[in-house]
């Protein structure tokens, strides 16, 4: 057993770069007795990017990478994202609009009880949707007001927030970070996958760099899965059972009005067979279509997206993508590795793809051991993983099978119980007749929390019957205060609060004016 030296990374994109700058840091890969990382692609080719939408830890992992916030966001041209909007998802729009906020606010509470219950129990005596009773994100958003201000320090701010930016330009930056840690650029595409006697790889041929042997190999192949897949047969676990949408249709769409206001959130609209996203960018929207195709074609799925964005001054060119919905049981096996859509996707409805790398990475360097035996780390990083992905379907399934549509077979579909998880059927069951508690909700590998599951569960009108709780929840005339205090809070936004395009466009030009 000798110490690990030399990782290889197969395949760029997102996550091939992602891994290569955040492995090379934080391994000391720069040091003259750092390990050797290398990345090797078939080509030099940029990323396509038609919008990426992000949850909050991603300002750790860019951080953790030594960019400066205002650099990342001019690089990458990054916006805000306080929340994504739901429009649509409860109700078909013939009949009734509708629309509700999923924000990245925190708890609101009175004492030790949450504002939540109050709101359940005080539905004939208010209009407020959950959101506004129970926070001020929702009215933040609608007022297009940034999460911080140009003097806010890096990463920080009053409101949780996450970004909007182009993947493409995010690859281009993150090839600059991972070069200043010393990791090694090679182009070679792989022709065969050397296999040693005890299932481990010993090494990939490619065609122009020749045998590359590791003690570790990340794959980052994407939904190919060279190396996890077809070189060690590892098994991938489809959730088109669960999950239906399994292609898209997305393109860029430039302003109209360069100067036109930036919504702080993304917007995800139902529509008959799936949904679109709607990412704002500082010069473009990113729109995409994610459809079931057991449900619709590729047709329909381009007349779909061209109503949605109606007229424009500019043209814009659509492109078609396969969705490979599911998860690898063993995304570590011996040597190998599977990080990003090698290791597994879910559809893209409450932004985790990139999650799914930065947590995967996080986790690869906490159970990695300073020597070749893996098999222990890799057991824990796959249990973990594993529950990760459970969590993120629960979560993304409960989307759809609270809808109330019955205008087409797709939301029909969703609603069949066999189409629901069990552990999702148990959740929505209990959550019938008592509310969602803080302790079911302990954190990683959970990745959504009471407060996600509630503001989906509420804004798609979730009846939870508290009769029975009257003496428990009992300062019902506090909470009704509490709730006209965040809605006078949320009016006054733009005195604490900057517009995010105007915010947008100073961080652009000047960076954030921190105090020295």
């Amino acid at each position: 057993m000798s110490k690990i030296k030399n990782i290889l990374i197969v395949g760029g994109g997102t996550s091939g770069w992602l891994s290569a700058a955040y492995i090379a840091r934080a391994l000391g890969a720069y040091r003259p007795d750092g390990v050797k990382v290398r990345l090797v692609e078939a080509s030099d080719i940029g990323t396509i990017g038609v919008g990426e939408a992000t949850i909050p830890p991603i300002r750790t992992m860019v951080a953790a990478l030594g960019i400066d916030e205002a650099t990342f966001m001019r690089e990458t041209s990054a916006t805000f994202k306080l929340a994504i909007k739901f429009d649509n998802w409860l109700k078909n729009p013939t009949e009734q609009p509708h629309s509700y906020y999923h924000t990245f606010g925190a708890f609101n509470q009175i004492d030790n009880d949450l504002m939540a219950p109050y709101w359940v129990m005080d539905q004939e005596n208010t209009d407020l949707n959950f959101v506004d009773y129970t926070m001020v994100e929702g009215r933040l958003c609608d007022m297009s007001l940034g999460p911080k201000r140009i003097t806010d320090g890096q990463f920080r701010g009053p409101m949780q927030y996450a970004y909007h930016f182009d993947a493409g330009r995010l690859v281009m930056l993150l090839k600059k970070v991972a070069a200043h840690n010393g990791v090694e650029h090679l182009i070679g595409k792989v022709k065969n996958v050397e296999m040693a006697e005890d299932g481990s790889i010993s090494a990939v041929e490619t065609d122009e760099q020749g045998r590359l042997e590791a003690d570790l190999f990340i794959d980052c192949t994407g939904f190919s899965a060279r190396l996890i897949e077809k070189a060690m047969g590892v098994e991938f676990n489809d959730f088109a059972d669960q999950l239906f949408c399994d292609k898209a249709v997305a393109c860029q769409v430039l302003y109209d009005d360069e100067g036109c206001a930036i919504d702080p959130y993304t917007t995800s609209t139902a529509q008959e067979n799936g949904w679109t996203w709607d990412i704002p960018l500082n010069n473009r929207r990113g729109v995409g279509y994610v459809y079931s195709s057991g449900h619709t074609d590729k047709a329909r799925a381009e007349e779909v997206i061209h109503k949605y964005i109606g007229k424009t001054k500019n043209e814009y060119k659509l492109w078609h993508l396969n969705m490979r919905v599911g998860k690898r049981l063993e995304p570590w096996r011996k040597n190998c590795v599977a990080i990003g859509l090698s290791g597994g996707f879910v559809e893209p409805l409450e932004s985790t793809g990139i999650f799914l790398v930065d947590i995967a990475l996080r986790w690869l360097i906490d159970f990695l051991p300073g020597k070749t035996d893996m098999d222990w780390g890799a057991k824990s990083f796959n249990a973990m993983m594993n529950a990760c992905y459970g969590d993120i379907v629960d979560f993304i399934k409960m989307h759809y099978c609270l809808t109330q549509r019955t205008d087409t077979d797709f939301w029909i579909d969703n609603q069949r119980a066999e189409s629901i998880p069990d552990s999702l059927k148990h959740k929505l069951e209990s959550w019938k007749h008592r509310m969602p508690g803080i302790y079911e909700f302990t954190g990683f590998p959970a990745v959504f929390g009471l407060t996600n599951y509630m503001q989906v569960m509420y804004g798609m009108d979730f009846k939870t019957d508290l009769s029975g709780y009257k003496a428990r929840y009992g300062r019902m005339d506090a909470a009704r205060m509490q709730a006209q205090q965040y809605a006078a809070a949320g009016k006054r936004g733009p005195e604490y609060l900057p517009n995010h395009r105007a915010l947008i466009d100073q961080i652009y030009r000047k960076g954030f004016q921190t105090a020295q």
